[in-house]
């Protein structure tokens, strides 16, 4: 039989409404008598955490040079990040990299000055209230440290996904409700319910990378929607 959104199909004294996702079969010869609705719940939650990408880099004359200087600065900035006990799982090197770099003038053309290691690091600060503290111990600590971004992120979605799902079901049931009324039918009991998305990790698409001379530096977490979809079908009477 063919789904047609919005449009109902009268066959075989079997009436299917299939609206968008939603559908109600009401009938007899074996088609099922019900009302299948689709809803996404969403609730807000604040960041428990921070994302940060760092870069630290250094030019010397050779390659060797530069990497070890580089590495020099990478130490310090572990150390920096272990007095906030953060944890080395939570530290990973993003790329490593050593490149010739040349300056360019009208008289000389093209030079080569040295060469540039560089080592970027992504880091996830579980406790967003040190964020701040940890950005300036880690630019403190050696002038060869660059910050990319800083992102706030939901680390534990747990209570957030739990609200989400309530507004979920409530949602889909009033939906089903109103088509009951509809059709002038009593709602009954739940046949099944299925989750089709749900948050793990959440990530927030803004950055909040702001620092100022004078006074600490703040990371804004903002909010964060978490969201879950389910579908749920009733039985009809």
């Amino acid at each position: 039989m063919r789904k047609i959104c919005a449009t109902a199909v009268l066959f075989v004294s079997a009436f299917v409404l299939v609206a968008c996702g939603d559908t109600v079969n009401i009938g007899e010869n074996g088609l099922a008598q019900g009302i299948t609705v689709q809803a996404t719940g969403t609730a807000d939650v604040v960041p428990d955490a921070v994302r940060l990408s760092l870069t630290v880099s250094a030019v010397a004359p050779t390659g060797d040079e530069a990497l070890a200087q580089a590495s020099v600065s990478a130490e310090k900035v572990r150390n920096a990040l272990k007095d906030f006990d953060i944890d080395t799982a939570d530290i990973a090197s993003q790329t490593l990299s050593v490149n010739p770099e040349y300056s360019y003038t009208e008289a000389e053309g093209q030079k080569l000055v040295g060469y540039r290691a560089s080592q970027t690091f992504d880091v996830l600060i579980r406790q967003a209230d040190d964020a701040g503290a940890v950005v300036e111990a880690v630019v403190a600590g050696d002038a060869n440290v660059s910050i990319n971004a800083t992102y706030p992120v939901v680390d534990d979605a747990t209570a957030g996904t739990v609200a989400a799902r309530k507004n979920a079901v409530d949602k889909a049931q009033a939906k089903a409700q109103e088509y009951a009324d509809l059709l002038g039918a009593e709602l009954g009991e739940v046949v099944y319910l299925t989750e089709i998305s749900a948050p793990t990790n959440v990530m927030v698409g803004a950055r909040a990378d702001a620092m100022t001379e004078d006074a600490s530096t703040v990371i804004d977490l903002g909010t964060q929607e978490v969201t879950v979809t389910i579908e749920i079908r009733y039985q009809i009477n």
